[in-house]
């Protein structure tokens, strides 16, 4: 099939409708990926859609935006949008802070070696607090932009809120340039924990050939051309059991959803274009509902935190330990059993000085998943505010009754260095079962009486200097459920 045959057939499939029934949902099969050319120009029309370089190594996706005034005028500062983890934040928001990279448009296969950089002066916006969206200025006016032939893509007014056909174009990595996915999107409120992330309203789509290097892509509906979210990542090939344990999407009866939850997600960006005013990207626009970034920062950058279910009414439960800042000067509280509750104003402690820094409340009794959801606010007599609730940042915690399986000892292998002294335990490593450890002093040191809050979990080596030898090591295997091994005693001695 030649290049032109490729493409018709393409725009057969974009144009393919679907049916929705009461009781059953026919869509189209997600098509193969395809590489998008544009020698020609004929793919003019999403030439704004690039790729972000960091020094010499090929980063995220990101795309123009059409951000021209009323009168249609082009004066101010060209704006890109990508994934909010591609401005270099892991939690929280941020407003305003410089980045160094660069931006590279028409990006396709065969047109790469005339294609232009600009210069990222700055982030703008970005969150990972319930979305992962960025909002990057250029260190050029979008009408200097828009003269070198790079042409902005519009955002619709309004996610969707139904099943409909969409396209990605986007830069993975393992594609020599631009390359278009088509596939079916859904709406979600089902929520996906990612880590130190926690959503509740995002799109899932059934595209193939969303890979590392994708986060970014803009997400365009068919029907109209115009964007409607921004590609955040996938859950593909993370078992069932995974994803209910980890990412709290476990499948349920009274779940309706069409796609399934091995999928790709992104985040709508309708509530973004009230932020531009005047060509100019403002948060203190009437209308802009971001305000205020209250600049969140965990003291930890942990998986969802596991904590022991009380065996009986009479135990202790587990408390939350969250240690953070903010620059605001208190903060609000409230521990909940669905995320979505994070975002009503309802249950929510006084306001607490923010020196704290500190949320030690309970947690619960119930085994299973937690949210703790965390405000700022400047004083005691602020009210909680769209803006504020939209910034909320949501940790997980899930608590676990321990399963009573004994697991095996650690076989660590220890490999002696010139300078260092490598210790692996390459059986023990990944999300489900982990290795614990306690380094000590020889003859002082009584692996047994040590206290388990005293261990550290470990990936699947560590390297001790040979001149801190001899040492004992304590170690154990540790899964998800709380099982454990024997502690194994070592000592660790001089090459």
């Amino acid at each position: 099939m030649n290049y032109k045959s490729k493409v018709a057939a393409a725009l057969a499939f974009l144009t393919t409708t679907f049916a929705l029934a009461s009781c059953a949902y026919t869509f189209p099969e997600p098509a193969e990926p395809i590489i998008l050319h544009n020698s020609h120009q004929q793919n003019n029309h999403v030439n704004g859609i690039g790729q972000i370089i960091k020094g010499d190594r090929r980063y995220c996706t990101a795309f123009l935006i059409d951000s021209r005034d009323a009168d249609n005028d082009a004066n101010g500062p060209a704006y890109i949008l990508t994934s909010g983890h591609c401005a270099s934040i892991w939690i929280g928001t941020v407003a305003d802070t410089a980045y160094q990279g660069q931006i590279q448009f028409n990006y396709f296969q065969d047109t790469l070696m005339d294609a232009k950089r600009y210069n990222i002066q700055k982030v703008n916006w970005a969150s990972l607090a319930g979305t992962d969206i960025a909002v990057m200025e250029l260190n050029s006016s979008l009408q200097a932009v828009m003269a070198d032939g790079i042409n902005p893509l519009e955002a619709a007014s309004k996610a969707p809120d139904r099943l409909i056909q969409v396209r990605v174009i986007g830069a993975p990595s393992s594609a020599p340039g631009l390359r278009l996915s088509s596939c079916t999107q859904e709406p979600a409120d089902t929520t996906l924990i990612k880590y130190l992330t926690v959503h509740t309203h995002y799109q899932k789509q059934d595209c193939k050939g969303i890979e590392p290097g994708s986060s970014g892509s803009p997400v365009m509906d068919i029907a109209t051309g115009e964007v409607i979210g921004v590609m955040s990542g996938t859950t593909y090939a993370i078992t069932a059991s995974d994803l209910c344990f980890w990412h709290g999407l476990c499948a349920t009866p009274s779940r309706q959803s069409v796609l399934p939850d091995q999928a790709s997600q992104s985040f709508p960006i309708d509530y973004l274009m009230p932020c531009f005013s005047d060509g100019h990207f403002n948060i203190d626009a009437p209308a802009c509902s971001l305000k205020p970034d209250f600049n969140f920062r965990a003291r930890t950058n942990s998986d969802v935190t596991l904590y022991k279910a009380p065996e009986n009414e009479y135990e202790k439960r587990p408390d939350w330990d969250v240690r953070f800042s903010m620059n605001t000067n208190f903060f609000r509280f409230k521990t909940v059993r669905d995320a979505h509750a994070c975002y009503l104003p309802e249950r929510y402690s006084n306001p607490i000085d923010i020196s704290t820094g500190l949320v030690d409340a309970p947690i619960g009794s119930e085994a299973g998943l937690y949210y703790l959801c965390l405000v700022g606010v400047d004083s005691v007599d602020h009210q909680l505010s769209e803006g504020k609730l939209r910034n909320t940042q949501i940790l997980p915690a899930r608590l676990v009754k321990p399963g009573g399986i004994s697991l095996p000892e650690p076989a660590p292998e220890i490999k002696h260095g010139t300078e260092e002294l490598l210790v692996e335990y390459r059986q023990n490593t990944g999300r489900n079962i982990w290795t614990q450890i306690y380094v000590g002093a020889v003859g002082s040191t009584d692996c047994a009486g040590i206290e388990s809050r005293s261990y550290t979990k470990i990936g699947d080596s560590f390297l001790v200097p040979n001149q801190a030898l001899p040492l004992t090591l304590c170690s154990y295997t540790m899964d998800r459920d709380f099982n454990t091994s024997a502690i194994r005693t070592e000592i660790l001695q001089k090459p």
